[in-house]
């Protein structure tokens, strides 16, 4: 197989995205662009592409591991797919979702699993879904110097409970609830919040209510950032297509003729070809032949 790539040289020019850059970033109002990635070689394009924050979302589940839904995926996973991305990601923060059930049972079960995924998983913060409900959570994690990132509006986590993935605060209470629930995460140590699936005006309003960045998600371009989905940004999902999602690029075509063509060469013996093989040593097939008629056990 092919060697592990080099690490690129950007990686050395870009400037580390720490948290202080991010609150800079929104202060200049400058965009911050999230994505998730899952593994080594799309940490290492988000790393050449200039992408501010990696993501290692729960959305794993469904476009790496198959699952059906989030709530499917296991610590280990995530801690698994942490390490790897934190190999190629070097100048992007690096965030990792923590899984469901991982901060739900009690705020100590909550530290000890963020710890692991920052320790373990080489996360540099984690990020949390829901609302006032977990306020005392977050508020816990960042007291013991562990930065969260929130996440409101379309929880994946808990699409069960929201009879799907439906957008969220489309009338006047949920949209107050919402605002609420972003004002007490920023009180609770919150970095940032991600803001998914709600009306734009909404976006737009709880983003210069907070002095925290938005990241929005089908939020709108009223917030200081915005996250995607790699499999969704660059074509490679072939499930549901989200209104909210853009195609940047088209890799699943690409991908799916890629493999056909190899097929197809290896039927027709048209792979491999004379530059894809190796040559012994001058001399060396003739004297391997003798050694053969040498020895009847390893002839033809």
């Amino acid at each position: 197989m092919s060697f592990r790539p080099q690490d690129s040289p950007i990686a050395a020019q870009r400037k580390k995205v720490t948290l202080s850059r991010l609150a800079e970033m929104r202060r200049q109002n400058t965009p911050i662009t999230v994505l998730t990635a899952y593994d080594y070689p799309t940490a290492q394009r988000c790393e050449r592409g200039g992408v501010d924050i990696c993501l290692v979302g729960d959305s794993l589940a469904q476009v790496c591991l198959g699952y059906e839904g989030t709530t499917s995926l296991t610590l280990d996973e995530m801690v698994h797919h942490c390490r790897a991305v934190a190999r190629g990601c070097k100048s992007p923060h690096l965030v990792a979702d923590m899984p469901f059930g991982t901060y739900h049972v009690s705020v100590r079960d909550a530290i000890r699993n963020a710890v692991r995924l920052i320790q373990y998983g080489n996360a540099e913060s984690v990020k949390l879904e829901g609302g006032l409900d977990v306020v005392p959570v977050v508020k816990a994690l960042t007291e013991a110097g562990l930065p969260v990132m929130g996440h409101i509006g379309l929880t994946p986590q808990r699409a069960a409970a929201l009879s799907g993935y439906r957008v969220q605060g489309r009338d006047s209470n949920s949209a107050y609830r919402l605002v609420q629930s972003s004002k007490a995460l920023q009180d609770a140590g919150a970095y940032a919040i991600v803001l998914e699936a709600i009306p734009h005006q909404l976006a737009s309003y709880i983003t210069r209510a907070l002095s925290i960045p938005t990241i929005g998600i089908g939020a709108g371009q009223g917030c200081n950032g915005q996250v995607l989905v790699w499999d969704d940004a660059m074509g490679n999902w072939t499930g549901h297509k989200a209104k909210f999602v853009q195609r940047f690029a088209n890799l699943g075509d690409v991908a799916d003729e890629g493999v056909k063509a190899y097929v197809e060469a290896v039927r027709q013996r048209a792979f491999p070809a004379e530059e894809h093989t190796y040559e012994m040593h001058t001399g060396e097939w003739d004297k391997f032949l003798a050694l053969v008629e040498e020895s009847p056990a390893v002839q033809l």
